[in-house]
Order: structure tokens, then C-alpha cells, then sequence
């Protein structure tokens, strides 16, 4: 009776240590798990002159990320909310997003 407790002891316990090798600690430790980009929205703020529209603001500071114009456009409306129905005045400050992706990402 002795040898069979100590069989069925001795079966579960490589039964742990092989799970504990294969789906534990150590696979876990060396595993590569995926990078999340987070697209950090920065912005600059610049001054508006005469002549300056939204097309011209963003292709005087272009992104150096590639960003198409209806995301940056929902942009700049989040971080200028009153210009939404309201044109722009010379000598008024407004603020351009610009985008940095952290470099893991790349």
C-alpha cells in the first residue's frame, strides 16, 4: 500500500511540474507579448495670420506620422471645440495636433 501512495504522489507531482514548465512561470517569463500602440496626441500652438485657413495650417505643420485629414481634422476639433462654427481671426491662438508614436510601435 506503501509503494502505491507513494507512485500515485510521485505521478502527481511531475504531473505539476510539467504543467508548471510548460503553461507556468518560466513560458511566461519568456514569452514576447505584443506591443499596444498608443498614439499620443500632442499639439503645438500656432497664430493665425491673414490668409490662413485649415488647409494651410496643416500643410505648413505637417504630421510626421501618417494620419489621414478626417482624423486630424476630429483632432483639432477636440482640442479647438469653439471653432466649430466659427471662422478664424488674425492674431488668435489656436492649437495643432501633432502626433509621436512611442518607438516600439515602429
Amino acid at each position: 500500500m506503501k509503494i502505491f501512495v507513494a507512485t500515485i504522489l510521485l505521478l502527481i507531482s511531475f504531473y505539476i511540474v510539467k504543467v508548471d514548465l510548460i503553461e507556468g512561470t518560466i513560458p511566461l517569463a519568456y514569452s514576447i507579448q505584443p506591443v499596444e500602440c498608443d498614439k499620443k496626441l500632442d499639439y503645438i500652438t500656432v497664430e493665425i495670420m491673414a490668409g490662413d485657413s485649415l488647409q494651410s495650417l496643416f500643410s505648413l505643420y505637417p504630421s510626421v506620422e501618417s494620419i489621414s485629414f478626417t482624423e486630424r481634422l476630429a483632432d483639432f476639433y477636440n482640442l479647438n471645440p469653439h471653432f466649430i462654427n466659427q471662422s478664424f481671426k488674425i492674431g488668435e491662438k489656436v492649437l495643432l495636433p501633432t502626433y509621436t508614436a512611442s518607438k516600439e510601435c515602429k
